[in-house]
This record gives C-alpha cells, sequence and structure tokens, in this order.
C-alpha cells in the first residue's frame, strides 16, 4: 500500500513528531516522497532521525541523542554517586551490631546472721510497775500526785535496769560482739536522764523518797560499770573485771530490797565473769 506525496509543507508542520517519526519507521507504506518530507521536518525542528528505528524505541531516546556532548556525562555521574550513597546508607543502617561481653551473673549467697539486739522490755517494765503501789504504806498509796511521779520515775528505772541487767548477763556468759560499745552507750544515756531528773525535790512522800534514793545509787553504780566495760572492750581486755565487780556488788541487795524482799528473776551469777 502506498500514499500520494502531498507537496504542501503545511501538512507536515501541523503533524507531531511522533506522527512524523511513524512515516520513517514505516517507509514500506508511503510514497519515498512522503518519508523524505517528514525527515527533513523532523530535522528542521532539530530531531534527529535514524534510517532504521523500530516499533519499541522510544522517542526519548531521540532527545538524549540531541544532548550535548558535554551534558551526556550528567546523568551517568549522577546515577553512580547515587549508588555510592546508597551503599554507605545501607553499611551504616545494616552493619552488625558490635558483640558486647557477656557479663558472668554473680550468685549472691544469703547468709543468715543472728541479730543481737537490745530489748527493750516494755511488757517486763509494765509489769514491775503494777507492784509498785503495794510496796508502798497504804497511807502514800492515796496521795494521787506523788504516787503519779513516783510512778513515772520508776518505769525510768526499772527499764533501764532490766536492760543492764541484760547486758551484764551477755558479758557473763561472753555472749557480745561489736555491737557492744553501742548498747553500753546507749543504756549508759538512758541512766544518765534519769539522774538528771532524780536531783530534783519532786515532794515525794517518806517512802517513796528512800526508795528512790536507792534507785539513784543503783543508777550511778550502773553507769560507772557500764564506762569500765566499755573501756577494757577497746583495749581488747574483758569487760566483766574486778574493778567492774566491786562498783556492782552492793547492786543486788539494794535491788533485792526495791523488789520487797523478793529474789530477782534472773539472777546475774557474777563469779562467772571472773
Amino acid at each position: 500500500m502506498s500514499s500520494t506525496p502531498d507537496n504542501s509543507n503545511d501538512l507536515f508542520t501541523q503533524k507531531t513528531n511522533p506522527e512524523l517519526l511513524y512515516f520513517l519507521q514505516h517507509p514500506d507504506l508511503y510514497h519515498e516522497a512522503v518519508v523524505t518530507a517528514a525527515r527533513q521536518e523532523l530535522h528542521r525542528r532539530g530531531v534527529a532521525t535514524s534510517a532504521h528505528l523500530s516499533d519499541t524505541e522510544s522517542y526519548i531516546t531521540d532527545d538524549y541523542e540531541n544532548e550535548p556532548v558535554e551534558r551526556r556525562w550528567l546523568a551517568p555521574s549522577i546515577g553512580v554517586a547515587l549508588l555510592v550513597v546508597g551503599c554507605l546508607v545501607y553499611t551504616q543502617f545494616h552493619k552488625p551490631a558490635p558483640a558486647f561481653a557477656v557479663v558472668p551473673k554473680v550468685t549472691t549467697e544469703l547468709k543468715s546472721v543472728e541479730l543481737n539486739v537490745l530489748p527493750t522490755f516494755e511488757v517486763e517494765t509494765a509489769a514491775q510497775l503494777k507492784t509498785e503501789p503495794s510496796l508502798l504504806p497504804p497511807s502514800e498509796r492515796t496521795d494521787k500526785k506523788p504516787l503519779g511521779k513516783y510512778l513515772i520515775l520508776s518505769g525510768r528505772f526499772w527499764k533501764a535496769e532490766k536492760q543492764a541487767e541484760f547486758l551484764a548477763n551477755q558479758v557473763a556468759i561472753a555472749k557480745i560482739d561489736s555491737t557492744f560499745p553501742g548498747k553500753t552507750a546507749l543504756v549508759y544515756d538512758q541512766w544518765r536522764e534519769l539522774t538528771r531528773v532524780l536531783v530534783y525535790n519532786h515532794n515525794l512522800r517518806p517512802v517513796m523518797q528512800q526508795r528512790v534514793n536507792l534507785m539513784h545509787d543503783i543508777a550511778n553504780r550502773r553507769m560507772q560499770s557500764l564506762q569500765e566495760m566499755r573501756e577494757n572492750y577497746s583495749l581488747g581486755r574483758p569487760p566483766m573485771d574486778g574493778e567492774v565487780l566491786k562498783t556492782l556488788a552492793p547492786v543486788e541487795d539494794m535491788l533485792y530490797e526495791l523488789r520487797g524482799g523478793k529474789q530477782p528473776t534472773r539472777h546475774i551469777d557474777m563469779t562467772a565473769a571472773r
């Protein structure tokens, strides 16, 4: 099939580049003059042509071929640059994580520790206070104000005394540790607070005051013995030495009297510490 050539230039100037290229891609369908005119029009437009363009080739190929020589390196260079950047990014985000040294788990061994604390003897002190009015003459039990003051002083005394007895008993059976100096200081402070109060006149009844005087004497002896035992311990000597025993010697009889002639609940054998 052939087509008659059209000598009018308007025929080709009105056609698009793809239409003109179609004439060149199918020369067997058109007159030779038509193909030549289409090529000339494309050349006039600055579009390069090829005598053997195939159906699968794209018009963009001609645009690339028409690029100046000095600009044809730009696209490959950009592509190479993008490739390098892509490799760097991939390496950064996909590099293997650094190996961390595995720290062996330390097994904590739980050891049982014997708690060597100083009892407060609250219950025992309360029980002792209940017996105090019965140790007073009937005439002194009815005077509520002096009795109240006396019971307060007695409560402080028996609490400190029971702790002092406990500590002395621990020394006698050699059951003390590094907490011993702290315990002696604690009991000493309780005795000192009591003696500071006992120096005042509390307007007690005679028997009450007599018993308080015994308490004061015992407090002074306990304080002196605690100081001596703490000093001996710090020097590496047995806490309960001859001087301590001499200081505490009268205490047992005074406590016997304060308890109304009754033996103490726990008798401290001072000879065991000699």
